[in-house]
C-alpha cells in the first residue's frame, strides 16, 4: 500500500513537471518578508495557483498572437506547494518605501547568496509582504515595480494573505484597495494578481504599451498599459478585461524565459537603419523604411506616445516584420493633436532590443515629417563619429545640408566637425594672459578628469556624437557621466564661471551637478532629467582649484549622460 502511495505522489509530481515549459530558465519566487512581518502559512499553496494562473495567462496570450503555447516556467517543492526562497527584511514594514526596489533586491541577494543563483543572469520575483494593515485599512509600502534586460530581470510586487487568483470572480466585499478604497475581493485581486502579472511583464524586458480603440472594442485593455486593474473582470461578468498585444507577444517570443531556443550572444553595437521616410495620407502617418540586412531583425515594433504625457502608459503600439530586402512599412493611425515621441524598436533573434527615437508633432493635424529622415541621419552620423570615421561623417552631412538646405543646424554641425578635425592644443586656465576676459572650460587642460561611463572627452561625445540638450546642438562641452570629476588649475585669476546643464537627448537618465572651488561646495543643482537645459553663473573670484562633479540621483546611473554646456570663465 505504502510503494502504490509513493508510485502516485510520484506520477503527480512528474505529471506536475511535465506541465512546466521545458528548457527555459523557471522564474525565481522571493518571498519576502518585512522584520515585523511572519510569512502567510498557506504562502506555498495561494501563490503556486496564483502563478499558475497567470502562466495560463501568457500562455494563451501568446497562442493567441501566433507563437504558439509559450510561457515560463515555475518551481515546485512537490504538487501544488510552488518553490519559494524566504527572506527576512532587516527594516519594518513602513520603512520600505516606495523606491526601495534595489534596496530589498540587495538584502535578497545577500541572504541568498549561497542558493547557486546568479542574479544577473536569472528572472527574480519578489513578492513582498509589503501591505500595512490598520483595521480594514491598508496602507501599500514597499516597491512594486519590474526591470528586464538581456537575459534575467527582476520584479517587485505585493504579497498577502487576500492576493489569491480563486478570488478573482468574488464579488464579497471584505478588501481594501488604495485605488478604490473598500472593495470587493475580486476587484482587491483584479488589481494585485493583475499587478503581479503586469509586474512580471516588465521582468521579462517587455515595455508600457496601451491598446488602440479598435483593440479595446474587439480585445479589452492592454496588460502592460492599464490592463492590470482590469485583469479577471470577465470571471465577475465584468468588462474589458486585460488582454496581451502582439507588441508584446513578439517581444517575449525571443525572452531567454519564453525561448527553449534561446542562446546569448554579444550584445549588438547598434542597429543600421539605412533609411526611414515619412508620409501623410488619408489621416494616416506612414513610415517606410530599410534596414541593413547582414542584421535582419525578425520584427520592428513602432510606440507612438503622447509627449505631453509623462509616463508611457498610454504609448500605442504597430508591429511589422522586414521582408528579406530589410523593407518595412508601418500605417500609423488614431492620431491626436499632440506632440509625439516615435520609438522604433528593433528585436533580434538573440533577445538583443535596439530602439530609434523620433520626436515629431502633429499639434497641427498634420504631422512634422522631417524629423524621420533627419534622426536616421543623426544616429548614422552618431555612430560614424563613434569611430572617428569622420570623412564619412562630412558625407553624410553634406547629403542632409543637400536635401534640408534650410536647416542652419547641419551645416553648423559641418563646420563643427572641421573644427574638431582641427582642434588646438589644451591650455591651462591659470596660465592664459590676463589681456584674455574669457576662455572656454571645454577646451582648458584639466589636472585630473574622469567619468563614470566610457573616457571624459570635450565638444563630441562617444556612442551618441554631437551635443544635443532639449532639441538644441551646441559645439562647445563637457561630458560628465556620474559619477564624473574635472579638476582645473585657475590660480585665483578668474572672476565668475558661467554654464548651462544638461542631459543629452535621447538619454532617460537623471543627475547632480556640482561646482566645488577648493574643496568648498559652490553649487549644487536640483535632480536634472531629460529635456532640460539649465543656466548658471559662480563666482570664482579667489578659487585656486575648480571641480565639475556629477553624482547620480539616487536612481542608479544608467543614461545619466550629464553634460556643462558652454562651460566659460570669464575675468
Amino acid at each position: 500500500m505504502r510503494l502504490l502511495l509513493f508510485l502516485l505522489i510520484s506520477c503527480i509530481s512528474l505529471s506536475l513537471c511535465a506541465d512546466e515549459p521545458k528548457g527555459v530558465p523557471p522564474l525565481r519566487v522571493v518571498y519576502f518578508s518585512p522584520a515585523d512581518k511572519t510569512p502567510e502559512p498557506d504562502r506555498h499553496e495561494r501563490l503556486g495557483r496564483t502563478l499558475k494562473q497567470i502562466q495560463e495567462f501568457y500562455r494563451q496570450g501568446m497562442e493567441a498572437n501566433g507563437y504558439g503555447p509559450k510561457t515560463f516556467a515555475l518551481e515546485w517543492d512537490e504538487p501544488d506547494k510552488l518553490k519559494l526562497y524566504e527572506v527576512q527584511g532587516k527594516k519594518k514594514v513602513s520603512e520600505y518605501p516606495k523606491d526601495s526596489g534595489w534596496i530589498v533586491y540587495d538584502e535578497v541577494k545577500q541572504a541568498l547568496k549561497d542558493a547557486g543563483m546568479d542574479f544577473q543572469k536569472e528572472y527574480v520575483l519578489i513578492l513582498g509582504q509589503f501591505l500595512k494593515w490598520d483595521g480594514d485599512v491598508a496602507t501599500e509600502c514597499g516597491p512594486y515595480a519590474g526591470a528586464g534586460w538581456n537575459d534575467g530581470g527582476v520584479c517587485w510586487a505585493v504579497e498577502d494573505k487576500l492576493v489569491d487568483s480563486d478570488f478573482l470572480a468574488s464579488k464579497e466585499p471584505g478588501a481594501y484597495h488604495y485605488f478604490v478604497r473598500h472593495c470587493s475581493l475580486g476587484i482587491f485581486n483584479t488589481f494585485y494578481v493583475g499587478g503581479l502579472a503586469h509586474e512580471l511583464g516588465h521582468c521579462f524586458g517587455v515595455p508600457h504599451d496601451c491598446q488602440t480603440d479598435v483593440q479595446r472594442k474587439e480585445l479589452g485593455v492592454s496588460l502592460m498599459g492599464a490592463g492590470n486593474h482590469h485583469y479577471g473582470k470577465k470571471r465577475r461578468g465584468e468588462e474589458p478585461d486585460a488582454f496581451m498585444t502582439q507588441a508584446t507577444a513578439m517581444q517575449l517570443s525571443v525572452c531567454k524565459a519564453f525561448d527553449p531556443d534561446f542562446a546569448s550572444r554579444e550584445l549588438r553595437a547598434s542597429w543600421n537603419l539605412e533609411k526611414l521616410d515619412a508620409s501623410f495620407k488619408d489621416g494616416k502617418l506612414i513610415l517606410e523604411g530599410k534596414t541593413d540586412t547582414a542584421l535582419l531583425p525578425l520584427g520592428i515594433i513602432a510606440y507612438n506616445d503622447n509627449a505631453r504625457i509623462k509616463d508611457d502608459y498610454d504609448a500605442k503600439a504597430w508591429t511589422v516584420k522586414p521582408d528579406k530586402n530589410g523593407e518595412f512599412r508601418f500605417e500609423i493611425t488614431e492620431l491626436e493633436r499632440v506632440p509625439y515621441e516615435m520609438r522604433l524598436v528593433a528585436l533580434f533573434f538573440d533577445g538583443n532590443k535596439r530602439t530609434v527615437k523620433i520626436p515629431y508633432s502633429n499639434s497641427g493635424g498634420i504631422p512634422t515629417t522631417e524629423p524621420f529622415p533627419s534622426t536616421v541621419a543623426r544616429t548614422k552620423i552618431n555612430g560614424l563619429l563613434d569611430v572617428r570615421r569622420f570623412d564619412e561623417v562630412e558625407k553624410t552631412l553634406d547629403e542632409m545640408i543637400e536635401t534640408y538646405p534650410d536647416s542652419l543646424d547641419w551645416r553648423r554641425k559641418r563646420d563643427h566637425l572641421s573644427t574638431l578635425r582641427n582642434s588646438r592644443k589644451q591650455v591651462i586656465p591659470d596660465q592664459v594672459p590676463m589681456d584674455e576676459t574669457s576662455m572656454n572650460l571645454a577646451e582648458a587642460k584639466a589636472d585630473s578628469e574622469k567619468v563614470g561611463w566610457y573616457e571624459p572627452s570635450r565638444n563630441i561625445l562617444r556612442e551618441c556624437g554631437f551635443m544635443e540638450v532639449d532639441g538644441m546642438f551646441f559645439e562647445s562641452g563637457i561630458y560628465a557621466h556620474p559619477a564624473s570629476s574635472y579638476v582645473f588649475s585657475l590660480g585665483k585669476k578668474w572672476k565668475e564661471f558661467r554654464f548651462a546643464y544638461g542631459l543629452q537627448d535621447g538619454k532617460p537618465g537623471t543627475a547632480v551637478f556640482v561646482v566645488r572651488g577648493d574643496g568648498r561646495e559652490l553649487f549644487r543643482s536640483r535632480t536634472v532629467t531629460k529635456e532640460e537645459l539649465l543656466l548658471k553663473k559662480i563666482d570664482v573670484s579667489g578659487v585656486d582649484k575648480l571641480e565639475l562633479a556629477t553624482e547620480d540621483a539616487g536612481d542608479g546611473w544608467a543614461n545619466d549622460w550629464g553634460l556643462w554646456i558652454e562651460p566659460k570663465l570669464v575675468r
